[in-house]
């Protein structure tokens, strides 16, 4: 599995391990780039440190008329475990051809790590060739955003030429931050300098750079390899020479890794023979979502939001990617995860509310938006349904009774609603936002069940009854009638006047104009009185699918809610804008999040549409990749992306939805037309893998095996009958099966 990028633009792309990350453009360069850490987010990381800057090749041709030619590569591959690079058409009149092929091992070795970046050097005619190769690495000791905040000043650093190990060691003053650089073979001349070394770019750090110098002949069809390995630690010199060695070992790093990617693609797989294309686009966003595990040390162990500008942990983008993270079944980073952001919030917080963002070296930027703890709450009671992990529920449950009661706390008129930011950070709007309602109301439920299995008999029926109360009173307050859809924000009309400004946000000139005039007769309509609270469709924002996405809102409203929302106010060519009202922005999320709602209520060919609009960005922005921002900026790998594939086609198409509280794991399919068959192989689930294969013959076929223990449930849908097990099987009844159940489903004949 690869993909191929050739055109004249050079996009960023990464290189990864759960370790280290390194940053590039596809052309081989390591642009300074980056608005957190300004022109300093590029380059090879260790976090919570940067290692170095960048590395780069000269090379001679000593035969040829060309000379000094710092490469660029013209094309490049993307594989799950490393990228290529090919130097053929700007090496000038030379036979030679250079390749570079760079990857992350996987060290057991949990103090120190790096990378290996392979060039080779074919010799393409009949005639020898004397060449002078030059590699130079320069590093950039320095720790990760907000670190001086924590009293991490980075200081200067230092390089020094081990002879006895044959490695460059260079040493940040201030801290045991080492990196080290070697070759095999060893180079036959080391130069040591500053970063003012002659380089084909400019790079923001001052950490000392390292020139590595060969001379050799290469006869014709001959190939002379050189492997570069860039190793570092944050804890001891000792540690960065020990990662040294282990990477100098004859050890096949790549096969080890081709295989690790095979396992990670053998579970949940899809098969699609009739679009091997979405099924490469599938198959992709699992790759890209494992490249976004940092294991930090000391820091933790969880999955980062996105790279290049947000390799860090998030609240909010965690609880969406983590279903998708389920769905594939990476149990282990799921539990890792949760377990992060829970540790930094007692921390941090300690009331139970969880925070927004914290860096790899452990400062949160932000304690918390509203509503990403009502969210924490319900993805760790999905994720104990699908594990059935007691002893994960158990250790949590204290916190969460906190952040049960924060949450309650936030709603001081007690009306449901609790007040803040929700995922929408935009100033002004941070009142009632129906996000955090729907998902407040959510959080209370998956909390009532929680109360249950512990024998919390009051408290469970506490709230379930809040979430009752709630989901009401958002099928009330926040629907819109006229408009046949939800409100995003709960407040007052004075409150909405005296955030007008900060609401039209984006908006100039003569739009801006226009805006506040369509804004003030809506106030001119319903913010009279102005103390009074009501729904307002302010920015129309993607949130506004969220009812329909988490099923509280009742079908007839969630139909003609889904039925505007798939219009061209809300849908561009490649998914759901983030705002009806500006559409000039999609995301991954709002696309998924829509997609969601549609399958949840009926209508998988429009979420098919959606998911499709969305695949048409993948390799636009990074080969191998879909943007957080579509078609082609903002991260070019994004971690809730897994939601929005995986979430939709797993627990919607397949409508796979597992309850270990149960022992049971209920099949209750939604099939778009165009898929005429389609596979769901080897989902961990419980304690066993279950396999789906869907045909629509004469009628609907499902073939279901699960290798654990508990019940498969397949409930038959109104206005059809099923046949399974030799009987004939009518609507609301519910078919048990324990291992295997086949089934046809045909429509209801009166």
């Amino acid at each position: 599995m690869k993909s191929i990028f050739r055109r004249g633009t050079f996009p960023l792309c990464v290189c990864a391990g759960e370790r280290v990350k390194l940053i590039g453009s596809i052309d081989g360069r390591f642009p300074a780039f980056g608005h957190h850490l300004e022109k300093e987010m590029g380059g090879l990381w260790l976090p919570p440190i940067k290692l170095f800057d960048g590395f780069w090749l000269k090379f001679r041709d000593c035969d040829a008329d060309r000379v000094d030619l710092w490469v660029l590569a013209d094309a490049f591959e993307q594989f799950p475990e490393g990228n290529a690079f090919f130097y053929t058409a700007n090496l000038g009149h030379t036979p030679i051809r250079i390749t570079r092929f760079q990857m992350v091992p996987e060290l057991a070795y949990p103090d120190g790590a790096g990378m290996l970046a392979d060039y080779e050097f074919f010799n393409s005619g009949r005639e020898p060739r004397n060449l002078e190769i030059l590699f130079l690495a320069r590093t950039g000791l320095r720790p990760v955003w907000f670190s001086e905040e924590q009293g991490l000043i980075p200081g200067p650093a230092c390089g020094e030429w081990l002879e006895s190990e044959q490695v460059f060691l260079a040493k940040n003053q201030n801290h045991e931050w080492y990196a080290g650089a070697g070759s095999l073979p060893a180079p036959d001349r080391v130069e040591i300098g500053s970063a003012s070394y002659p380089a084909p770019e400019y790079t923001e750090g001052q950490g000392p750079s390292v020139q590595f110098r060969y001379n050799f002949q290469i006869s014709g069809g001959e190939t002379r390899k050189i492997r570069i390995i860039l190793a570092g630690s944050c804890l001891s010199r000792s540690a960065c020479l020990t990662a040294y060695r282990l990477l100098t070992s004859p050890q096949d790093f790549r096969s080890e890794k081709k295989q690790r990617y095979r396992q990670l693609l053998e579970k949940s797989s899809l098969f699609l023979e009739e679009d091997p294309q979405f099924q490469s686009v599938y198959d992709w966003v699992k790759v890209n979502t494992d490249w976004l595990i940092i294991d930090a040390g000391k820091f933790g162990r969880a999955l980062a939001a996105g790279l290049p500008e947000y390799p860090w942990w998030f609240g909010c983008d965690t609880c969406y990617a983590l279903q998708g993270i389920l769905a594939i079944g990476d149990f282990r980073l799921c539990r890792d995860t949760l377990l992060l952001l829970l540790e930094y919030s007692e921390k941090v917080n300690g009331n139970g509310r969880i925070i927004h963002e914290v860096t790899t070296a452990g400062f949160c930027y932000n304690p918390g938006n509203t509503q990403e703890t009502a969210h924490f709450i319900t993805m760790v009671w999905h994720y104990f349904e699908w594990t059935g992990d007691r002893d994960l529920l158990d250790r949590v449950f204290p916190f969460l009774e906190k952040s049960a009661m924060w949450l309650r706390s936030q709603d001081p008129e007690d009306d449901g609603f609790p007040k803040g930011y929700g995922i929408i950070e935009i100033p002004g709007l941070n009142s009632k936002m129906l996000d955090t309602a729907a998902y407040t109301a959510q959080s209370y439920g998956c909390f009532s069940k929680m109360c249950a299995l512990k024998g919390l008999e009051n408290q469970s029926a506490e709230y379930a009854d809040l979430e009752k109360r709630c989901i009401e009173r958002i099928n009330t307050k926040f629907w819109d009638e006229e408009a046949g859809l939800y409100a995003d924000t709960y407040t007052t009309g004075a409150d909405v006047r005296t955030h007008r400004d900060d609401i039209l946000g984006r908006l100039y000139g003569p739009e801006a104009e226009e805006g506040r005039r369509e804004l003030d007769k809506i106030l001119e309509k319903k913010g009279s009185p102005p103390d009074i609270a009501q729904g307002w469709l302010l920015n129309y924002a993607w949130i506004i699918n969220i009812p329909m996405e988490i099923g509280i809102a009742p079908p007839e409203k969630a139909k003609r809610a889904l039925e505007r929302l798939h219009s061209s106010q809300f849908i561009g060519p490649y998914g759901m804008y983030l705002s009806g009202l500006f559409r000039d922005q999609t995301m991954t999320i709002s696309t998924g999040v829509m997609a969601a709602a549609q399958v949840r209520y009926g209508y998988p060919d429009r979420a098919l549409e959606l998911l499709k609009k969305m695949a048409s960005a993948f390799g636009l922005a990074s080969p191998g990749c879909i943007s957080e921002m579509l078609p082609d900026y903002g991260c070019f790998i994004q971690a809730w992306t897994v939601y929005a594939v995986m979430v939709p086609i797993v627990t919607g198409f397949f409508g796979l939805k597992p309850y270990a509280s149960l022992r049971e794991i209920h099949i209750d399919p939604r099939m778009p037309q165009a898929w005429s068959q389609a596979e769901l192989r080897r989902v961990p689930i419980l304690d066993g893998e279950l396999t789906i294969r869907y045909r629509r013959l004469d009628g609907e076929k499902y073939e279901i095996e699960f290798t654990g223990t508990g019940t498969i449930c397949f409930p038959v849908p109104q206005g059809h009958k099923v046949k399974a097990h030799g009987k004939i099987y009518l609507p609301g009844s519910v078919i048990h099966a324990k291992g295997r159940l086949a089934v046809q489903v045909k429509l209801f004949q009166t």
